[in-house]
């Protein structure tokens, strides 16, 4: 290497290129470093047929993004490389760049930076304008990264001759309220196996028609939610496999659309009572009576305020209520009757997803059905009627108890990556990110942040 900066005499060697010039541009803001081939073509086989009858054909220069060793300064190489022609089979091929990384143009210490920078947890704009690689170029690094990793565990995996065994479907919004896509995980390894856009019926179908479904003949269970027609396609492809429903998605829908409604029902009962005894206090003389009235309303109020704030120690399993919030609880469903028949169901269906005996959980089940419906309570009705129709997935939890929990776990990184990256405007590249964060973190190349 010879540099000479007020000579303007530069000379660089990369096997058969050499820079023998350097320019500045863009008002001193662009490091330009000429690179030209000197190799010549009777030392050159043909990559086709490799006879050594190649010559140039032709010559071609390319533009590759270097790291800059000046702040402020971007440095770029211009690289002129031939293009090769064989005169025994006549095909045309291209001279190797050796410092060009192989999918991007820029240079192999380029990528690896990026990469490096990727691993600190930056996001891609963030390192974007720190190396001045264009967005994209630095998604196709790590693009690249990712799928070498997620190649490498499904070929490890292959040779081990695992297959799964059990399987989890759930959706996770991409811009909450607009755009959803639908994942489905091993449940045994974590790893999310494919990852589509959208949540209806139909788009999961591309699953099944996408994936090898070779790899899923020792499928027993399949985990989902009650919210979506996924169990149809499961079903249809896979009828062999049973489906379980999540326990706490159905705890969770319990405790919005029946305890939720009733506790709060019951709440605004007390609100109007209070509202009409202020209203009967304002127009009595008598002090007497005034005070009495006085006492009621601020009773009223009180139980209005206890009912709006109760919601977690209703929700909670009365196992981890301390002794404190067990006896205000209580006194609570002592005075509210629908109430506590909600709470006294939702304590049993805990209950019911304990049982490991199918043929005892589908008496009880049944059992606990007829009682929702038997209770003439509006809300509680309405949802035994509707999940009463699930009762065979909700029985198949007793012989395989597996659930979503993995999958809405993944959900909480796909939130950080998210914010990490201030979304991302490519899917694709998004989805096997998200692939590639629920791998074991010793077949990643970096860290899963980008």
């Amino acid at each position: 290497m010879l540099l000479d900066v007020n000579n303007t005499k530069i000379q660089l060697r990369f096997q058969q290129y050499v820079c023998k010039k350097f320019r500045f541009e863009n008002n001193d803001k662009e490091l330009w470093l000429d690179f030209k081939s000197e190799q010549e073509s009777k030392e050159v086989f043909c990559i086709y047929c490799g006879k050594n009858t190649v010559e140039v054909h032709d010559n071609y220069t390319t533009k590759l993004i270097d790291m800059p060793i000046w702040p402020g300064v971007k440095q770029l190489l211009s690289v002129t490389y031939h293009k090769y022609k064989c005169r025994c089979c006549h095909k045309v091929f291209n001279e190797d760049i050796c410092f060009k990384d192989p999918d991007a143009r820029v240079t192999t210490r380029a990528a690896q930076c990026v990469k490096t920078l990727l691993s600190f947890g930056l996001a891609i704009s963030s390192v974007s304008q720190f190396t001045g690689i264009h967005w994209d170029t630095i998604c196709k690094i790590h693009t690249r990264v990712m799928e070498d990793a997620l190649e490498t565990r499904a070929r490890l995996l292959k040779e081990q001759g695992y297959k799964p065994t059990y399987l989890a479907v759930d959706e996770f919004a991409i811009h909450k309220g607009h755009t959803y896509a639908t994942c489905v995980m091993d449940l045994e390894t974590g790893d999310v196996l494919w990852v589509g856009k959208g949540r209806a019926t139909e788009d999961f179908r591309k699953f099944f028609l996408e994936y090898d479904m070779d790899y899923l003949s020792n499928v027993k269970a399949f985990a989902m939610d009650m919210n979506a027609s996924y169990n149809k396609l499961v079903e249809e492809y896979m009828p062999e496999v049973d489906i379980v429903y999540d326990r706490y998605h159905m705890q969770a829908q319990f405790g919005k659309e029946v305890l939720g409604v009733v506790r709060l029902n019951e709440a605004r009962k007390h609100q109007e009572i209070a509202k009409d005894i202020k209203e009967i206090r304002e127009e009595e003389t008598d002090p007497e009576i005034r005070r009495k009235l006085k006492a009621e309303y601020k009773e009223e109020q009180k139980m209005y305020s206890t009912l709006k704030n109760s919601r977690w120690s209703i929700l909670t399993n009365s196992k981890n209520l301390s002794d404190s919030r067990k006896t205000a609880l209580d006194t609570i469903l002592e005075e509210h009757n629908d109430l506590a028949v909600c709470y006294a169901m939702k304590e049993e269906m805990c209950r019911l997803f304990e049982l490991r005996d199918p043929d005892e959980a589908r008496n009880r089940w049944i059992a606990w059905f007829e009682a929702a419906k038997e209770s003439g309570i509006g809300a509680l009705v309405h949802f035994a009627k509707h999940k009463e129709k699930r009762l065979e997935g909700l029985i198949s939890h007793a012989t395989y108890p597996i659930s979503t929990g993995k999958l809405e776990g993944l959900n909480n990184k796909i939130k950080v990556a998210k914010r990490v990256g201030y979304g991302y405007r490519n899917d694709n590249y998004f989805f096997i990110l998200v692939r590639y964060i629920s791998i074991p973190h010793n077949f990643m190349l970096i860290p899963q942040k980008t």
